[in-house]
């Protein structure tokens, strides 16, 4: 008797799975692209924006004055000439009011360290003028304004907030001082909004000094921007939150939005909000609807590497990375 023998074929579906964090955003549409990279002897730890300028930390390569609109060098100092010519450290923070030819920078481990101020009527050539060398160890941000004629400017180290104008001379206003440790900061003419990590955000009265309320954040809140009567919190593991703040006193949660990277930077420009992840790279998103934030896209770390700040500018992204500024163009 002939014995049958079947064969059974089984096929066995190959299934491809995307493993992805949970809370990542998908991309549909590729809209970033890099337009132009600023290489930096330094890592580029810090840039200031105007209409044509840029105005970058170097870190232990001193600092320079770049025009992104021509692509051109004005100038790059690393050593300071004052007395007797001394090399610039480590630069860290820098922010400029262009508009004022006033250039502050901050050397933190410099000889001496501190924040230092230039006058840069003659961008090729800045003139060193001024150096505020207290309560300047560790300082997390610094930011400058023209307001009424007046420049002002403003620091964050410890637990500290100093405020005060500049007119060759510093004028100092009252210290703003917080239980705890604080990072960055936002300011309009009658308050300033302060990210006090594991503290969430303070809302503090310009004119009296009087903290109106303290909001906890879903993370470590690290950096802060206002819009309007909303603020946007880049809150470190839990990515970002947007708030209402109408009520100074009562703090409204809007909505928080997991990034699935670390975020500490974050900026906003008309309808777009861009974060910024140290290894991460760069996030963009469309806040038209500011109660609906719509990731549009992400420029990588394989891309643009080491990200430390990511900045909006009339329509493009200046992202400060180990490699230099990298000019980011979006759709």
């Amino acid at each position: 008797m002939k014995r049958k023998f079947v064969i059974f074929v089984v096929i066995i579906p190959l299934i491809f799975i995307y493993c992805a964090k949970p809370s990542e955003p998908s991309i549909l549409n590729k809209i970033m692209s890099i337009d132009h990279l600023i290489p930096t002897g330094g890592y580029a730890c810090d840039v200031s924006v105007s209409d044509s300028l840029l105005f970058i930390a170097e870190d232990q390569n001193g600092f320079s004055i770049y025009n992104y609109l021509i692509h051109y060098q004005v100038c790059h100092l690393d050593t300071l000439f004052d007395t007797t010519p001394v090399p610039f450290e480590n630069i860290r923070k820098i922010t400029a009011v262009d508009e004022k030819n006033l250039l502050f920078i901050y050397d933190r481990y410099g000889s001496p360290a501190g924040i230092k101020v230039f006058d840069i009527t003659d961008r090729a050539n800045p003139d060193y003028i001024f150096l505020m060398g207290g309560d300047t160890g560790n300082v997390y941000q610094i930011k400058s304004y023209a307001a009424d004629e007046e420049v002002y400017f403003c620091w964050s180290n410890g637990n500290e907030l100093h405020y005060g104008s500049f007119d060759i001379v510093w004028h100092p206003l009252p210290v703003y001082e917080f239980q705890n440790s604080i990072s960055g900061f936002d300011t309009n003419e009658d308050y300033f909004v302060v990210a006090a990590e594991q503290m969430g955000f303070h809302i503090v009265d310009k004119s009296s000094g009087e903290i109106k309320s303290t909001m906890d954040t879903p993370g470590e809140a690290l950096d802060v921007k206002i819009v309007d009567n909303y603020v946007v919190i880049a809150c470190r593991e839990a990515g970002f939150a947007i708030y209402n703040i109408t009520d100074k006193e009562a703090p409204e949660l809007v909505i928080e939005k997991e990034v699935g990277e670390l975020i500490y930077t974050v900026d906003v420009e008309n309808d777009y909000l861009v974060l910024s992840s140290h290894a991460g790279g760069v996030y963009l998103y469309d806040i038209s609807k500011i109660s609906n934030p719509v990731f549009l896209d992400n420029m990588e770390n394989d891309d643009i590497g080491y990200t430390y700040e990511a900045v909006l500018k009339n329509g493009k992204i200046f992202a400060s990375t180990r490699q230099g500024i990298y000019i980011i163009k979006f759709d």
